[in-house]
């Protein structure tokens, strides 16, 4: 199993969810273990996934990547709000007959995930967050202008602006770790994901800003609803969701752990890759 490089070869399939909408998927893996079900971040496609992650989970369980409605593949418009996206992942969950999953969400898979969690608590065994946020967490209303003038920078490509929105510009380790992400992820060559759409961006900052709000009391209180043993990851220096959020919440969950990656931003877990696919199979492995 170790020597196969199942996320380049896992073929896409399509489910109906429901009202003539169909998600893209892929489906790899050992069975016998309950799946891990993987969200992406903003604007990203199963494409995005590292396969140092993915390949290294299949070893030991099924891996699930799904594309949000409208994103890849999948049919439909993306939903503006995180209770419709999540909705639309039960719904999924449901329609492959499974009983039990794991969740790994990064970025806006995060939030998606949270809510997922509050809304059908049963499906859900163990939860693995990296790169995000709660509701109503610290700066996370809108991105912040140092975010937006890179994903508005003219003249540049969307390697540039994603190296430096998930990686630290000031250090050559994590800028070089950030390149080497990318080659990985484009080491699949047939059966790709089109890229998002326009209208995908715009519908998930719109969710971002709902999920940003802050409520007038018991600002965390949601986060007690979720159970789940959860294993929180992010790097020193997110700018995307600032790491203030991660440490929200491994203190309001109530079975939470916490690993913040030195030299990193956003995207830490890609940097340290083969550290954290490590971590996060024996994660996953526990009871």
């Amino acid at each position: 199993m170790s020597n196969v490089n199942l996320s380049e070869t896992a073929p896409t399939r399509l489910q109906d969810i429901g009202g003539g909408v169909n998600l893209a998927y892929r489906y790899f893996g050992k069975e016998g273990a309950p799946p891990v079900l993987c969200f992406q971040h903003f604007t990203g496609t199963m494409n995005n996934f590292d396969p140092t992650h993915t390949n290294r989970l299949a070893q030991d369980r099924p891996v699930i990547l799904v594309d949000y409605r409208g994103v890849g593949r999948s049919g439909g418009k993306m939903p503006d709000s995180m209770p419709a996206t999540a909705a639309d992942m039960i719904a999924f969950v449901k329609a492959l007959g499974l009983k039990k999953i794991d969740l790994f969400a990064f970025s806006i898979g995060g939030m998606v995930a949270q809510q997922l969690v509050f809304d059908a608590p049963e499906l859900v065994r163990r939860i693995l967050l990296a790169g995000t946020g709660p509701s109503g967490g610290e700066g996370m209303q809108e991105f912040s202008r140092e975010v937006m003038d890179i994903v508005n920078r003219p003249n540049s490509t969307e390697q540039e602006r994603t190296l430096d929105l998930f990686f630290s510009k000031k250090s050559p380790s994590s800028y070089a770790a950030g390149q080497a992400w990318l080659t990985r992820i484009a080491a699949r060559k047939q059966d790709r994901e089109p890229e998002a759409k326009p209208q995908v961006g715009e519908a998930q900052l719109v969710a971002l800003a709902k999920w940003g709000v802050i409520p007038a009391t018991d600002r965390y209180g949601d986060l007690r609803k979720i159970k789940q043993r959860t294993l929180v990851v992010n790097g020193k220096n997110d700018i995307m969701v600032p790491t203030i959020n991660s440490y929200i919440l491994q203190q309001h969950l109530p079975d939470a752990r916490l690993i913040l990656y030195p030299d990193s931003g956003h995207g830490s877990h890609f940097q340290f890759s083969e550290e954290f696919a490590e971590e996060a199979a024996r994660f996953f492995a526990g009871a």
